[in-house]
This record gives structure tokens, C-alpha cells and sequence, in this order.
């Protein structure tokens, strides 16, 4: 993780959208992320990620709910590997944070990390 997505995370934390716990999940989402795919995560390319993510396991906290993307873009989404490979992700970081990731928020957060891998290709 580069500086600039760094101080993106400090950002939101000082302005009270997220907490210092998610700020830490999402670190070491990131970590994580960049281990499994052989790649680093930085502001040009995993802004929209990692902004996303945070962001939503903000709401998630909160108890609030997003509508789901459209059905076909979700079913594209799905033919993608990386949706079936993030569970394990969704997985710790329910556990840490102690909530459950909806499917609304899955099928976002697939289409953003498929999106940095082909970047990142």
C-alpha cells in the first residue's frame, strides 16, 4: 500500500466515517489482497476499492443497507474467479469486526477488486 491510499484511510478516519477497527480491517485486507494476487495496492489503482470497502463496513456498523447492483452486471461479476476466491476475505473480516457482509455489498466489492486485478495484469 502506497502513501497517498494511506492517508486516504487517515482521512476518513479523522472524519469520523470510519473507525480505527475497520481502518485496521481494511489494512490488513489490503496486505492480504496483495499477497494473494501478487500485487500492490495503491491510490491509482485500488482507490476505488479500498474506499468502497471502508465505506461500507461503516454502513455495515451503522446498520444501514444499500441497494444491490442490477441483476445481470452482478451475474457478469460472478463469472469473474475473484468472486469466488473473496469469501475468505469476507470471512475474517466479518469475524473481526463482528458483522455480516450482505450480498449487496459482495457483489460491489467483487466488481472493484476485479477491476484491480485487471489493472494490475
Amino acid at each position: 500500500m502506497d502513501k497517498p491510499l494511506k492517508e486516504r484511510l487517515e482521512i476518513l478516519k479523522q472524519a469520523g466515517e470510519i473507525s480505527d477497527e475497520i481502518m485496521g480491517v481494511v489494512i490488513e485486507f489490503i496486505k492480504n489482497f496483495e499477497k494473494k494476487y501478487s500485487l500492490e495496492i495503491n491510490e491509482e489503482n485500488g482507490s476505488m476499492l479500498i474506499t468502497h470497502l471502508s465505506m461500507a463496513l461503516a454502513r455495515i456498523k451503522r446498520g444501514e443497507e444499500i441497494d444491490g447492483m442490477d441483476e445481470s452486471v452482478l451475474n457478469e461479476i460472478k463469472q469473474n474467479p475473484i468472486y469466488g476466491e473473496l469469501p475468505e476475505f469476507y470471512d475474517e473480516i466479518e469475524k473481526k469486526l463482528q458483522i455480516k457482509i450482505p450480498d449487496s455489498e459482495r457483489g460491489f466489492i467483487a466488481a472493484h477488486g476485479s477491476i484491480l486485478i485487471d489493472k494490475c495484469k
